[in-house]
């Protein structure tokens, strides 16, 4: 009995590594950095056409309004996710009106 729950503790283990290891490297590929403020400043030059001192004044006058002069990565991490769901907002908002062009 004990042998039966120590097995399936360690695949349960060695899954919840492999998955890890799996959202580590796709972090690494996409962003080739584990800095927040960098996946940040990637992803607003991603979405905008403008060059990378003005995508990364605006990210600093941000940080700025709030009071911050030396972004922690844990405020970076924060300033993602608030991108990143600004974006999915964005997106889904423009969906429905480019599925249905004729209804007004």
């Amino acid at each position: 009995m004990a042998a039966r729950v120590f097995s399936r503790f360690m695949k349960f283990l060695i899954v919840l590594v492999l998955l890890a290891g799996a959202a580590v490297s796709a972090t690494w590929v996409r962003y080739h950095s584990f800095d927040p403020c960098v996946w940040t400043e990637q992803d607003m030059l991603a979405d905008s056409s403008l060059p990378a001192l003005i995508v990364k004044a605006r990210i600093k006058a941000a940080f700025l309004l709030d009071g911050v002069t030396e972004p922690t990565p844990k405020q970076c991490l924060y300033a993602w996710w608030q991108h990143r769901f600004e974006d999915a907002k964005a997106a889904g908002k423009k969906a429905p009106a480019a599925e249905n062009p004729d209804k007004k």
